[in-house]
């Protein structure tokens, strides 16, 4: 069962992400629904996602996909829709890119974490 993810707003209206009930918690995702943090109260998760869940964007994400080694990417577009990354340590011109939608994160067909 797919619990139904709650958005976070910064006072900018800007979408930070999201929290959702989790059986001991809350978990606080990103913008494209991957869970980088479990909290113990709902509060605590939206302040959590408001403080650093845009912040981890900027991160090193690890993907990992079947057929592939799992390989370091960096975020270049993120939305509730899904993410575009680059496929290196590094985004810059030339590197090549993958879209991963939405509907991939949330069968678990592609993982993204931070290391």
């Amino acid at each position: 069962m797919i619990t139904r993810m709650l958005a976070v707003y910064r006072s900018d209206g800007e979408l930070c992400g999201f929290i959702r009930p989790h059986t001991e918690g809350w978990e606080a995702l990103t913008v494209f629904g991957v869970v980088i943090e479990f909290l113990s109260s709902q509060s605590e998760a939206e302040v959590f996602v408001r403080d650093r869940a845009l912040a981890a964007l900027a991160e090193r994400w690890l993907l990992d996909r079947p057929g592939h080694d799992e390989q370091i990417v960096c975020i270049q577009e993120a939305s509730p829709d899904g993410v575009t990354v680059a496929l290196d340590f590094y985004s810059m011109p030339g590197v090549p890119t993958l879209r991963i939608g939405r509907d991939q994160i949330d069968s678990g067909e592609v993982i993204l974490r931070l290391p």
